[in-house]
């Protein structure tokens, strides 16, 4: 579980502090009045980049829980901690072994978290025109 929560902790962090000011930035370049397509354009772009920039700066992190999750022996898996596993890797391949995998988790999370975002951003962009309207 800590390996687990080193990892989301700092992801979660940089995914949403990274997402709001981007977000913010390209809806204030859709105009005053945006409709739904350019308010889910704004969204997932935003998304799509503070969730790629979280997923490589995280990626280390990522490959640490990976390598004690695969540890076979129990006991060693129980006393690992992510420093300990992060420089074991780091002994084993330096910063390449570090970013091992970066580029599929990139491509997973960016879209994903892209997805997510702006489909809760339109849907929300769309009720709120529905009932402001009807008031």
């Amino acid at each position: 579980m800590g390996a687990q929560l080193a990892r989301d902790v700092p992801y979660s962090a940089i995914c949403w502090s990274t997402l709001e000011p981007i977000r913010r930035r390209l809806l204030s370049l859709v105009g005053e009045d945006p409709n739904a397509f350019k308010v889910f354009g704004a969204n997932f772009s935003a998304a799509f980049v503070a969730g790629s920039l979280a997923a490589a700066a995280t990626c280390p992190l990522d490959v640490a829980k990976t390598r004690r999750q695969i540890e076979k022996d129990p006991i060693r898996a129980l006393r690992m901690t992510t420093r300990q596993t992060l420089m074991e890797v780091w002994r084993d391949g330096e910063m390449r072994a570090l970013f091992t995998g970066v580029g599929p988790r990139v491509g997973r999370a960016g879209p994903s978290v892209g997805i997510v975002v702006s489909f809760y951003e339109v849907a929300k962009h769309v009720l709120h025109h529905r009932y402001a309207s009807s008031e």
